[in-house]
C-alpha cells in the first residue's frame, strides 16, 4: 500500500509539471485567439479521443512523411525518425494546406507525440 501512494505522487507531480509546460508555451495569455484556423487546432482529438492539446503546441510539419498501412506515419524530425501511432493520426479536413504535428520536445527525455493531421500532399 506504501508502493501505491509513491506512484499516485509521482503520477501527480508529472501531470502537475505537464500542466504547467502547456500554459508556459502561450507566452502571452490570447496570443493565438485570433490566429488563422484557432478553433480548429483547439478542437482537434485524436482517435482515442484525447485532444491533440493547445495550438502553442502545433507545429507546421513541411518534411516528408509516409502513412503506413497500418494507418501509423513514419517522419524525421532533423536525423531522427519517428513513428507515430495510427490512432494519433487525424482522418479529417486539414484546412492549413501542409501537416501539422502535435508535439512538445522535452529535451533529453524525448518528444512527446499528441496528433498528426496529414497535409493536402499526404
Amino acid at each position: 500500500m506504501h508502493i501505491h501512494k509513491h506512484y499516485a505522487a509521482i503520477a501527480f507531480v508529472v501531470a502537475l509539471f505537464a500542466y504547467s509546460q502547456a500554459k508556459a508555451r502561450e507566452q502571452y495569455p490570447g496570443q493565438y485567439a485570433n490566429a488563422p484556423h484557432h478553433q480548429w487546432y483547439e478542437s482537434q482529438r485524436n482517435k482515442a479521443g484525447s485532444s491533440c492539446c493547445l495550438e502553442a503546441d502545433a507545429h507546421d510539419y513541411f518534411g516528408d512523411y509516409a502513412i503506413n498501412l497500418d494507418g501509423s506515419v513514419l517522419l524525421k524530425s532533423g536525423a531522427i525518425p519517428y513513428r507515430i501511432e495510427a490512432y494519433k493520426v487525424l482522418d479529417g479536413p486539414n484546412p492549413t494546406g501542409h501537416a501539422v504535428w502535435w508535439f512538445v520536445d522535452y529535451g533529453d527525455w524525448g518528444i512527446t507525440t499528441f496528433c498528426f493531421a496529414p497535409g493536402a500532399g499526404g
